[in-house]
């Protein structure tokens, strides 16, 4: 129903104005409500966003450390890797030579029993007859039996050593060719370092590793 003025009294018309005022009033405790939670949300994201730094910071650590780690351990494989080749390589010229000296006679026919060592004109090794001839003899690089240098082993260095040992025990050391039974050690080092050794026995009837 329609309210005029002029059919009721003042303060009744003017009772539409206070319901504004409530209306206004509300509405300021809503926008003070509304800033209040977006002053809230704000510092909740700011809060939020702070620890995302640091999240990443600690990410970034674990992944540098683990980086590292990573290329530390795959150099120490490529450097394990790359000495257990040497060594193979060492092994297999330390056997080349000595199944050579092995295959050679016990003594230099001809010579009497108690020499040692190589004879004169033996300066060669496709001149070595006899096992003991081999003793101090040294390459480096190493040779091939023609004495053409090998290729590949610039730094390598392969040596030999003889002695006569007891039959009944070659562990035990005798007078240069005062028994049946002689020692070889051959030894291979690579840039100075011992790579490797192999040691085989021949006596006046057959030779074995």
């Amino acid at each position: 129903m329609t309210c005029r003025c002029a059919d009721f009294s003042p303060s009744i018309c003017a009772s539409p104005p206070a319901r504004n005022r409530r209306t206004g009033a509300g509405a300021s405790a809503r926008q003070r409500i509304h800033g209040t939670a977006s002053a809230d949300f704000g510092r909740r994201t700011h809060g939020r966003r702070g620890f995302s730094y640091l999240e990443a910071s600690i990410s970034a650590l674990i992944l540098g450390l683990g980086v590292t780690a990573s290329m530390n351990l795959y150099g120490s494989f490529i450097r394990g890797a790359a000495a257990e080749k040497e060594r193979h390589s060492a092994m297999d010229l330390a056997g080349d030579l000595l199944a050579e000296v092995l295959t050679r006679g016990f003594e230099e026919p001809g010579v009497a029993t108690g020499s040692f060592g190589a004879e004169s004109g033996e300066i060669a090794r496709r001149f070595l007859d006899d096992v003991d001839d081999y003793h101090g003899w040294v390459e480096s690089p190493p040779q091939n039996l023609d004495g053409t240098v090998m290729t590949g082993y610039a730094n390598t260095r392969r040596e030999v050593r003889v002695w006569n040992v007891q039959l009944s025990d070659m562990k035990t050391v005798a007078s240069n060719g005062s028994t049946p039974a002689k020692a070889i050690e051959v030894r291979v080092l690579v840039s100075g370092k011992l790579r490797a050794t192999v040691v085989g026995y021949r006596t006046r009837h057959e030779g074995y590793e």
